[in-house]
């Protein structure tokens, strides 16, 4: 058989990669994990007994938008990474917008209110749960995103494991916020963020060893 007879022979039936999969596949992983996550925190720790008023504050909808953003910038970089010839990495700095704009909220809080009153609004009632369960109910996320992950190509592994750190840390703040019952915005910047970053760290780390090819 000539060369140019076994070319035609094997293009004869190709088809087209769909790359487009670890996309959709991305987003209705992170829509499930989401809603998995809300009906847990719902039949564990509970909501907030005045959620129905308290979700329509400032506070809450901070909270809520602070993980929705970060969670959907990293998502958007967790996907790219999972397909090689991309470079997410240098969208990664976009995450420090939601970060940044929060802390320089709660600095702004904190030059207004009296000094005396600065330790309740950093450190609230429950920082200790905060810490606790941000991570924790981020694992389900996080799972959901390393099961994808094996699924596609990622070439730089510590960067897919800290983004799907920060998207699913993103998840479980949203899931959190509907139980949190302190509303300051020092507290948010300090303790979300590092819950954030606990569960970043945690999966930049194990996620190289899970993925290895």
């Amino acid at each position: 058989m000539r060369t140019d007879d076994l070319i035609s022979l094997m293009s004869a039936s190709n088809q087209p990669v769909d790359t487009g999969w670890l996309r959709r596949g991305t987003w209705l992983a992170a829509l499930a994990a989401l809603v998995l996550t809300v009906t847990l925190l719902v039949f564990t720790i509970g909501v907030r007994r005045n959620l129905a008023g308290a979700i329509v504050t400032t506070p809450v909808i901070a909270k809520i938008l602070f993980g929705a953003s970060i969670a959907t910038i990293a998502l958007i970089l967790f996907q790219r990474s999972l397909r090689p010839g991309l470079k997410p990495k240098r969208l990664l700095p976009l995450v420090a917008i939601p970060v940044g704009l929060v802390a320089a909220w709660a600095l702004l809080t904190l030059a207004q209110a009296p000094a005396e009153q600065w330790q309740a609004l950093v450190f609230g009632r429950y920082w200790r749960s905060c810490l606790f369960n941000v991570p924790l109910y981020a694992l389900g996320p996080l799972a959901a995103l390393l099961w994808l992950a094996r699924r596609g190509a990622p070439v730089d592994r510590t960067l897919t494991g800290l983004c799907a750190g920060l998207a699913s840390a993103g998840l479980s703040v949203v899931a959190y916020a509907l139980h949190c019952p302190d509303d300051t915005i020092p507290f948010l910047a300090t303790w979300y963020t590092l819950a954030v970053a606990m569960v970043t760290i945690f999966a930049a780390l194990v996620f190289p060893r899970l993925l290895r090819w």
